[in-house]
């Protein structure tokens, strides 16, 4: 963990490897093993859910030390506006929109958790899968 980084730069790196996963998964076949394994996709389809699950149970505590400092810097009255005008009414919509985002990926943390728990269970064939139909 390096905390020499501002937050703003850890915020941007982490978008970019979300950015990174994106690219790398527009295809099936990055979830596969070494040599094309499909039987390694169940798994790795599981474990980047747990990934995106613990992504998603991290960042409302990010958004709510936003809000609290933007808050923090209201009240202390350091905020200007570029424009001249009060900047009470501008910080009262970003800390509710702050709050209604933090609402958010608690909702998406529980579809994550309901997606992740059958996953978990999920394997592949160790070699390819038998033809079941009958010759």
């Amino acid at each position: 963990m390096d905390l020499a980084r501002t937050p703003e730069q850890i915020a941007d790196a982490a978008a970019e490897q979300v950015r990174e996963l994106n690219h790398r998964t527009i295809n099936a076949d990055a979830f596969y093993g070494e040599d094309g394994f499909r039987g390694a996709a169940p798994a790795r389809l599981s474990g980047t859910v747990q990934g995106l699950l613990a992504l998603t149970q991290r960042l409302p505590q990010s958004l709510q030390q936003i809000r609290r400092s933007l808050a923090e810097l209201e009240q202390a009255q350091e905020i200007r506006m570029a424009d001249g005008q009060d900047p009470a009414d501008a910080v009262s919509t970003a800390l509710r929109a702050l709050l209604n985002a933090e609402e958010a990926f608690k909702a998406a943390e529980h579809a994550l958790q309901t997606a992740s728990t059958p996953m978990s269970a999920m394997g592949g064939y160790l070699g390819e899968p038998e033809d079941s139909a009958v010759s």
